[in-house]
């Protein structure tokens, strides 16, 4: 009787279901999560120029991505009172009203990302005030390109500073920002993320007003400039456990600095591929770099999981510098990809085959894309206790899953040998 009755209310929701989507522009779904229902109405990619009024008033989310809205009007979606999460990505819009969000209580993620909201104009004081319960904001991919890049950028805290519930913040940098007091009060922030980032300096300032709670840190593609860094200027956010600045052009000297406020800490993830270039090779940042024990004396006390290094123009290495974490152990994961670096030669042996030893936990490990094609003075010739000449060896840890050694060329070597230990 039970299994009867089951079926019966799954096929009410079906045909139920038929019926919205005839007669309106979307589809409505149900999703179950253990014994909760989530309505949804989805009206994504359907050429909409505005906001559906015939959807049940029922409807937890509402994804009108993809489509040609170039407003959102006062009280469009007043009736929608039960919704919980607004998708608008993707469209055309410009402007929003002081009430766009009237009714809207219950909401708790809103995507305006990937449209034209100037943030210069676009957010008045009394926008967020009837949905100051959001955890999730995300206005990535809306600001232009500056034709300015040394004039500084307020941004409009008086518009964010009532969403003091947010956990995400997604949002543009522009080139010299200013924060103001208001983002202080974002006491649960979690994940800050730029995109559409023109950035062209990062002080000791630039975080100052934000709230410490922040674990999250992603600072990605700033590359239309050289970023100026000063070394304290993540100094605010004491907790952070993630640091995303992947092709930020900054040099990877200047990147490494900015994790002093870590050292003798932990983090999961510290990405700094591709922060060299050699749209920015100088005397003073060469991209063809030496890792010296200086460059790295931040990051190798710090206990890391993943460590992204790849694309920096590295091509060698001191002894006590690239190889000579403190806590060699905490690796899981690590990129050396896209440089020009030979991991063991005469000199270092010993203390990459100690750091391969100790990463007990190393699980991938990708050296692609690495081309020496330089004379390396004192590549290994020889080694008797693997009876193997003309190439080089390192031996792996038994925990290893992933090696990716694809389109690697040493051209000074006849032979590059990767031994596994017995264990693996």
């Amino acid at each position: 009787m039970v299994r009867i009755m089951l079926i019966y209310s799954v096929i009410n929701i079906v045909i139920q279901c038929d019926v919205i989507s005839r007669s309106s522009y979307c589809d409505i779904k149900y999703v179950f999560n253990g014994q909760l229902g989530v309505k949804i109405a989805d009206c994504k990619n359907r050429g909409l120029q505005f906001v559906p009024q015939d959807l049940p008033r029922d409807i937890n989310v509402l994804d009108l991505s993809s489509n040609q809205l170039k407003s959102i009007d006062s009280s469009s979606l007043i009736n929608y009172t039960h919704l919980q999460e607004l998708n608008v990505r993707k469209n055309q819009l410009k402007h929003l009203s002081n009430e766009s969000f009237q009714g809207l209580y219950n909401l708790a993620v809103l995507d305006m990302s990937h449209n034209l909201l100037d943030l210069s104009h676009a957010y008045s004081p009394e926008l967020f005030l009837p949905i100051q319960h959001l955890t999730k904001l995300d206005i990535r991919s809306n600001m232009p390109q500056p034709e300015n890049y040394n004039k500084q950028f307020d941004y409009p805290g008086h518009a964010f500073g009532v969403l003091r519930e947010l956990t995400f913040l997604g949002i543009d940098m522009m080139p010299v920002p200013i924060f103001g007091s208001e983002f202080s009060q974002m006491k649960y922030l979690r994940k800050l993320y730029f995109q559409s980032c023109y950035l062209v300096r990062l002080s000791n300032e630039t975080f100052k007003k934000f709230s410490s709670s922040v674990e999250e840190l992603y600072l990605k593609n700033c590359r239309l400039n050289f970023v100026k860094t000063e070394d304290d200027a993540l100094s605010p956010f004491p907790h952070l456990r993630v640091l995303d600045l992947f092709g930020t052009f900054m040099h990877l000297s200047r990147a490494l600095l900015l994790l002093h406020p870590y050292r003798y800490r932990n983090m999961t993830t510290i990405n700094v591929g591709h922060v060299s270039d050699l749209t920015i090779d100088s005397d003073d940042f060469p991209y063809a770099l030496t890792i010296t024990p200086d460059i790295v004396k931040n990051l190798k006390s710090i206990c890391i999981e993943n460590l992204d290094l790849s694309q920096n123009g590295i091509v060698d290495y001191k002894h006590g510098s690239l190889f000579s974490f403190d806590h060699p152990e905490c690796l899981k994961h690590l990129s050396l990809k896209g440089n020009r670096l030979i991991l063991a030669h005469i000199n270092n042996h010993e203390e990459i085959d100690s750091f391969f030893r100790k990463a007990l936990r190393l699980q991938s490990l990708d050296y692609s894309y690495n081309v020496v094609n330089f004379f390396i003075e004192n590549s290994m010739t020889s080694d008797s206790n693997f009876k193997i000449s003309g190439g080089s060896h390192v031996i792996l840890p038994a925990s290893l899953e992933k090696l990716d050694i694809s389109f690697t060329i040493v051209n000074t070597l006849p032979l590059l040998t990767v031994h596994s230990s017995e264990k693996q």
